[in-house]
């Protein structure tokens, strides 16, 4: 293999957009706050604010992931312990009753072509 560019191989990445001026200042000091664990950095936008709202989350759950998406019901602050259980138990059932209906109109189609 040659070598490209002095890079140590052919296939090194590269930034597609050059640094900020905040990225090029340097690494900084972090100062340990009860703050910094709880929010999400402000380049994110909104999306702390969405991970932390009942309704997205539960629509998420509902709507989109089924039993994966539990680590968001668990990282919302705004549930408490037993609404966690309980939303938790309600989407592990809900999920386990749509893979039961999945199944049961595979078998069903299979019966329909074998038979």
């Amino acid at each position: 293999m040659t070598r490209h560019d002095n890079f140590g191989s052919p296939i090194d990445a590269q930034l597609v957009a050059p640094p900020s001026p905040i990225e090029e200042a340097g690494p900084t000091t972090v100062s340990p706050t009860s703050d910094a664990v709880s929010h999400a950095p402000q380049r994110y936008g909104g999306a702390d604010k969405l991970i932390q709202s009942k309704l997205a989350v539960l629509a998420c759950l509902f709507l989109v992931t089924g039993f994966l998406g539990l680590p968001l019901l668990w990282m919302n602050r705004r549930f408490s312990a037993a609404e966690r259980c309980l939303w938790a138990i309600a989407v592990i059932v809900y999920t386990l009753v749509l893979i039961g209906i999945v199944g049961a109109i595979v078998v069903w189609c299979y019966r329909q072509i074998m038979g």
